[in-house]
């Protein structure tokens, strides 16, 4: 059970804090707890405020979070774009937690705390430690969320089905971006229609401008190590403009899906069994098999390591995407 799911089946509490930049999921959670307070303000209108923290009004919210609720058991007031809270707003926050109003849910959040000045105050960690006395702290960064399994309850969420494999392949296309991933899984929901599983031509199909079968003739020329048909196939894609990011993302994800298959057949699986499991077409099976019975199949270790290695530098440079791709596909078929 996440840490979100524990807090709202806890009783509402004074005193809460929702932030980071996996902006998705701090949206989201702001979203329930403010569900779930507004079940006990009665009348909105009366007992539910919102505040912009860069607001000059924002240092109302505390003088409204100390008022009794009108005609009912709660108050509910909201302050939202942390990073752009004042000394003064801050200051009162911390003295506001020290003694809240126990008929008065008060809920911060934001991606982040503003920026320690020279000479001023840390306030991530003077109200992270105010608010942790007497009530909630979720923070919820965006390197600590596994962005396939975000996909998947993302899909489960609009009542899809995307397992793993077609997970990885989604974030392989688009990025690690946690919206990104979001819009991409709301957009296949509605490409499915009435069909619960979302496959993996629907996300080649829905995701990528790039058609299957071409992905699959490059990633078969560098398992085969035909260098001559790899480049060109590589050359044709980036000329006809696609992004070599998106493409280093399709390799990974049809070279990790030839890893699984080839670990399977040196097992001694059959073409059924190594079908259901990595979901390859039956025509490319033999295509692996002779490629592992030719010792031309790398280690995970070796493969794996030169991508992320490419993708390294793709994100420490700004140019040379291009080069690094190509001096990646000639490293994985020179072996």
């Amino acid at each position: 059970m996440s840490d979100l799911e524990r807090l709202l089946q806890a009783p509402l509490g004074p005193l809460y804090l929702v932030y980071g930049d996996a902006t998705p999921l701090v949206d989201d959670a702001v979203r329930r707890i403010t569900e779930a307070a507004l079940a006990e303000v009665g009348l909105p209108a009366f007992n539910h405020s919102e505040y912009r923290a860069g607001e000059g009004s924002a240092v109302d919210a505390l003088a409204t979070a100390r008022t009794l609720p009108m005609m009912a058991s709660r108050r509910l007031v909201v302050i939202r774009d942390l990073p752009e809270a004042s000394d003064d707003l801050l200051q009162g926050v911390v003295d506001y937690a020290k003694a809240p109003s126990e008929t008065t849910v008060l809920l911060l959040s934001g991606p982040a705390f503003p920026k320690v000045r020279k000479g001023g105050k840390n306030w991530s960690a003077r109200v992270q430690n105010a608010f942790k006395k007497q009530g909630t702290v979720l923070k919820l960064e965006a390197r600590s969320v596994p962005t396939a399994r975000y996909a998947h309850d993302e899909a489960e969420r609009l009542g899809k089905r995307l397992a793993r494999a077609e997970a990885e392949l989604l974030v392989d296309l688009v990025g690690d971006d946690l919206a990104r991933i979001g819009h991409e899984v709301d957009k296949l929901a509605l490409f499915v229609g009435d069909r619960e599983a979302i496959e993996q031509d629907d996300v080649m199909q829905a995701c990528s401008q790039i058609a299957a079968s071409v992905v699959w003739d490059l990633s078969t020329a560098i398992v085969a190590r035909d260098a001559d048909s790899a480049l060109a196939t590589l050359h044709r894609q980036l000329e006809e403009g696609e992004d070599p990011r998106k493409l280093l993302g399709i390799i990974a994800w049809q070279l990790r899906v030839v890893l699984e298959a080839a670990d399977l057949i040196r097992k001694g699986a059959s073409r059924n069994e190594v079908g259901k499991a990595t979901k390859l077409r039956w025509h490319q099976i033999p295509q692996v098999e002779e490629a592992v019975k030719g010792g031309k199949v790398q280690g995970a270790a070796v493969t794996l390591g030169r991508i992320a290695r490419a993708n390294r530098m793709m994100n420490e440079h700004r140019a040379g995407d291009r080069r690094i791709l190509e001096r990646l596909v000639l490293e994985l078929v020179g072996g």
